[in-house]
């Protein structure tokens, strides 16, 4: 009998975010898949692991070297790298390093620099298990990455070096594959993939209508319905640019408020980026009349993608808000303010409405409704035409993942 093969993944887990959660399940689906009969055992190092997570994701967690928040790790450097630390979580890390087949960082915003120091932010953190994987001599994979900005030359630096020793390197959009060339200073095997999470199959039928049952919801009959995935902008971009988007989607509710119902779909329910927060606050601004239904608890990212394919349109910031729209096959509106944005909604033509945030309106947002509903039928057929094809692809994580692991461990099935 062959021995286990240990895939151990370092990313955004422990905080709470479907659309950090599902690439991790999907990789893990697509190497059962890729390699049926192995036994995988698979493991994340995580912010805030507990029970809950561990049997959402399917996978052992592990503590990571972050703080419980942003408040304790100020000033600070990764937790066990203190002069004044037990240096227990970092010798526990790398005991995790050293005993797995494959590392797997990612996937998503792991590599920028908004927010960095000497060993502080993403991208020391990403550069750190990737030295102690070359240390050990373990092979790393950086999976479906978004990467950049990178505006400091320290997070350049440490970016350059982890791309470089990477045995896989893998990209979910355009602009972080030329960002990846333009940063090495020798030419290197760099996979531009499609979004990680596009690798699940759809969920079954009925499952959407459960989440609803759970939640006490009862949807109005003989209207559509507009499926909401905002995440609050004020953090990333200051009260200005939320305040634009929350005037916007209120104006539409007005407008609508007879025509159709909505749905708060909440990505992440972080103690510290709940999207329900804001989700409550536009209910409760709504017109009086407006039916607004909101998703309470936390849920399976599947049952989230599920509760998407409800809606006859969805209008989303959070760019999982879109993906999860489009594996669901209902064409999203996507309020462009990142390029990761963009570049998801790139590889969709024809299928979907992209509203830049500074020119975000309620007569633009009506108009893209309007748009959308006037030509569903038509829309949905070439968007499920369209993330049938990207699913193929994103199917090349798994394999790419699987052929490394092997690798590791002399070939053997």
């Amino acid at each position: 009998m062959s021995a286990p093969l240990t895939i151990l993944c370092a990313g955004a887990y422990g905080i709470r975010n479907a659309g950090d959660d599902l690439p991790l399940i999907a990789l893990m689906d697509g190497l059962r898949t890729a390699l049926p009969g192995r036994d995988l055992r698979f493991r994340a190092l995580s912010r805030h692991p507990d029970e809950e997570d561990a049997r959402l994701l399917g996978a052992t967690l592990v503590p990571n070297l972050e703080y419980e928040s942003g408040e304790a790790a100020r000033g600070r450097w990764f937790r066990g790298l203190n002069p004044d630390d037990d240096p227990e979580p970092f010798e526990r890390v790398q005991a995790e390093i050293a005993g797995c087949d494959l590392l797997v960082l990612g996937a998503g915003n792991a590599l920028l620099d908004q927010t960095i120091g000497l060993l502080r932010g993403p991208v020391p953190l990403m550069a750190l298990y990737g030295s102690l994987a070359r240390m050990h001599g373990k092979p790393v994979m950086l999976y479906g990455m978004s990467v950049g900005p990178l505006r400091t030359e320290w997070g350049r630096n440490l970016s350059r070096q982890l791309i470089a020793d990477a045995a896989v390197v893998t990209v979910r959009d355009s602009d972080s594959f030329a960002l990846c060339r333009e940063l090495l200073r020798r030419p290197r095997e760099i996979h531009l993939l499609p979004d990680a999470t596009l690798a699940v199959a759809p969920p079954e039928p009925g499952r959407g209508a459960q989440v609803l049952r759970e939640e006490n919801i009862e949807l109005p009959e003989g209207l559509p319905l507009v499926a909401i995935g905002l995440r609050d902008l004020t953090r990333p971009l200051g009260e200005a640019a939320n305040h634009q988007q929350e005037q916007a989607v209120l104006g539409l509710i007005e407008r609508w408020r007879d025509r159709a119902a909505f749905l708060f779909i909440p990505q992440s329910t972080y103690r510290e980026d709940d999207d329900r927060v804001l989700a409550a606050r536009l209910a409760a601004r709504a017109p009086l009349g407006a039916r607004c239904f909101s998703i309470g608890e936390r849920h399976h990212p599947l049952d989230l993608v599920a509760l998407y394919g409800l809606a006859a349109v969805t209008v989303a910031s959070r760019l999982h808000g879109a993906v999860f729209s489009a594996i669901a096959g209902t064409p999203p509106i996507g309020i462009d303010y990142l390029p990761k944005m963009r570049g998801f909604l790139d590889l969709l033509p024809g299928c979907h409405e992209r509203l830049a945030l500074d020119g975000l309106t309620v007569d633009a947002l009506d108009d893209a409704v309007a748009h959308l509903l006037d030509d569903g039928p038509a829309r949905r057929r070439r968007l499920s035409a369209r993330v049938t094809e990207l699913r193929r692809q994103a199917a090349k994580y798994a394999t790419l993942a699987a052929s490394e692991g092997l690798r590791a461990r002399g070939g053997r099935a």
